[in-house]
């Protein structure tokens, strides 16, 4: 498919539409994904194909869905010829749902059991519109759902099982192996197994089984051993079930441990009351190789944490700036510019003791000094604003990208220059990479330039490496995390199995390599790296492993303090975590051979 020089498909009784390379958004399995004026386009990779399987008649049929959480065809879309191309639908807004099974997503975005319920209700609202129809949604995993807020948006519906037309396919960690055709019964059994994540945070057959190995979900699955079964062992990243309703709870355990089938009760149901069992850990005490030393209790919970220290933590509803590397909060922003930060329309700088707040308003970016305690303010601390457009700032590292979502250059880097006593907003060099094909994440972006995925990392003080990463083709991304080009940690779904993997990558001669790929169990991406080149990472519970990102030493520390809900970070002098309220300094009795690049 080429679309340099752009490409026309015309909607019938609509007239055409010029799709160009800035519309793209994914292309994978059947089609081109693009995105233009309120609409997604889908272009079938091989048309042909399409039109001997009906696939006009099958997306007239799917056009009658309306729903207001199912993402439904509108019409087909026709070549100049006048033949069948692909088909249309609304753009829907939300984030992939298994983003936001993870705790830090959850935490950032304020999300809690009770949205988690209402979100889960109309999912169920959605599954009962589609039986209606009627149809079957056969493959209903967690990467064909997102999530705006609460209201949950079914996408990939062509997919479906409607009148003669047959499901095209499914995931096999949301099949119901008891059950040999696709039914309403097994639709409700995937939809059980992806709303248990919205929950829990983690599929309810993965965790620690003595009678299994990682990885072998299937075979869990064919026995009714789930996360009810009570030899199995879950980590401290994994949320209570207390977050789920009793009568639902009863629902996920007769469906998962004893084989039970059937449509689910209500989500907004009463929860019984508990709490988790508290966890101690030792303020200053040597646990083998590793020190945790107490270094503070914060006033409320981080919600939000960036590559320099600086966080906006949450106390009793309310927002607030607070600075880590000196301890101390930042006080005089709204709580609308919190929300910000953590949404990305506005972004903070460290500056001396205090920060610098960016802030996009009205077709440019503005710019204020938020002084810290004790921070004497510039000469003259008026900031001119910027005249550019952004949809909103990125950082990547301790750098500030401005992002374009229309244009054909959607990353340009916002600098501070010094003059004199002035300080002065600039634009530095900006990079032709399509902002809607863009998953932005920590420390990195992945972008999928039509079809072929690439990692883009900043380097030093104004250079960005756009590299291949072929290997990424093969999975559906969660999460990543990367200080370093030799030191890349993700988290991505496997197009081949549908398992969960956590992926680690390096930069080599030809693009990125993939070095290591590891069956998990759950999503959290906990991982810090310091100034120097060290990188730690909880991988599991009661292990830290430490390796040198400038060579090939890697160290696996058992420590039964270091849990997997702990929220490690980086500052200039070292690696801290967060438990709870509470500041730790990880102190690493590890030492390296001095390796370069």
């Amino acid at each position: 498919m080429d679309i340099s020089k752009g490409i026309r498909v015309v909607m019938p009784g609509k007239g055409e539409v010029m799709l160009r390379a800035q519309d793209h958004l994914a292309t994978g399995g059947e089609g081109a994904v693009f995105q233009r004026a309120g609409m997604v386009y889908k272009l079938y990779l091989d048309p042909v194909a399409a039109r001997a399987r009906g696939m006009e008649e099958k997306i007239g049929l799917l056009a009658q869905l309306r729903h207001p959480c199912i993402v439904a065809p509108i019409d087909v879309l026709r070549d100049q010829q006048q033949a069948l191309v692909g088909h249309y639908m609304p753009a829907a807004p939300g984030v992939p749902l298994i983003e936001l099974c993870t705790n830090a997503w959850r935490n950032a975005n304020g999300f809690g059991d009770d949205q988690a319920a209402q979100l889960v209700e109309n999912m169920r609202a959605a599954v009962t519109a589609a039986h209606a129809l009627p149809a079957l949604m056969v493959d209903g995993n967690e990467t064909n759902w997102l999530a705006n807020g609460v209201e949950p948006r079914v996408i990939d519906v062509d997919s479906w099982q409607i009148g003669r037309f047959p499901a095209t396919a499914m995931m096999a960690t949301i099949r119901d192996y008891h059950g040999a055709q696709p039914s309403p019964a097994a639709d409700w059994f995937a939809w059980g197994i992806v709303t248990f994540q919205v929950f829990m945070g983690i599929h309810p057959y993965k965790g620690s089984h003595p009678d299994f190995r990682r990885g072998d979900l299937e075979a869990r699955m064919r026995a009714n051993v789930s996360v009810f079964d009570p030899r199995t062992r879950l980590n401290a990243a994994v949320r209570h079930f207390a977050a789920i309703p009793a009568a639902l709870r009863d629902w996920y355990a007769d469906t998962f441990q004893r084989g039970l089938r059937g449509s689910p009760p209500s989500a907004l149901q009463p929860r019984i009351a508990a709490s988790a069992p508290r966890k101690y850990r030792a303020t200053l005490g040597a646990m083998g190789r590793l020190q945790h030393e107490h270094v503070l209790t914060l006033p409320g919970t981080v919600r939000w944490i960036d590559a320099d220290g600086l966080a906006v933590i949450e106390s009793e509803g309310r927002l607030q700036a607070y600075d880590l590397r000196h301890r101390q909060a930042l006080d005089g922003l709204a709580p609308a510019t919190l929300q910000g930060i953590i949404g990305g329309r506005c972004c903070l700088l460290a500056h001396q003791r205090g920060a610098i707040l960016l802030e996009i308003a009205a077709g440019t970016i503005s710019a204020q000094f938020i002084p810290g305690p004790g921070d004497r303010p510039p000469a003259r601390p008026q900031i001119a604003a910027l005249p550019l457009r952004a949809d909103r700032l990125l950082r990547l590292g301790r750098r500030v990208f401005a992002v374009s979502d229309a244009g054909a250059s959607g990353l340009a880097e916002i600098r501070i220059e010094h003059l004199g006593e002035r300080l002065l907003l600039a634009i530095g060099q900006s990079w032709p990479v399509h902002a809607r094909a863009t998953r932005f994440f920590d420390g990195l972006a992945v972008w999928d330039c039509l079809g072929t995925p690439f990692i883009l990392l900043p380097e030093g003080p104004s250079a960005l490496l756009i590299d291949r990463a072929e290997v990424l083709r093969d999975y559906r991304l969660i999460n990543a995390y990367a200080r370093d080009r030799h030191a890349v940690v993700m988290h991505g779904l496997s197009r081949d199995d549908g398992l969960l993997y956590r992926l680690r990558l390096r930069l080599g001669k030809a693009g990125y390599e993939l070095i290591d790929a590891t069956v998990v169990y759950e999503s959290e991406l906990n991982v810090a790296v310091t100034a120097r080149g060290v990188a730690v990472a909880l991988f599991d519970d009661g292990e830290v492993t430490v390796w040198n990102t400038a060579g090939d030493s890697e160290q696996r520390i058992a420590d039964r303090a270091a849990t997997r809900d702990l929220r490690l970070f980086a500052l200039a002098d070292g690696v801290y975590y967060l438990a709870d309220r509470e500041v730790f300094r990880l102190r690493l009795g590890v030492a390296f051979r001095s390796s370069t690049h």
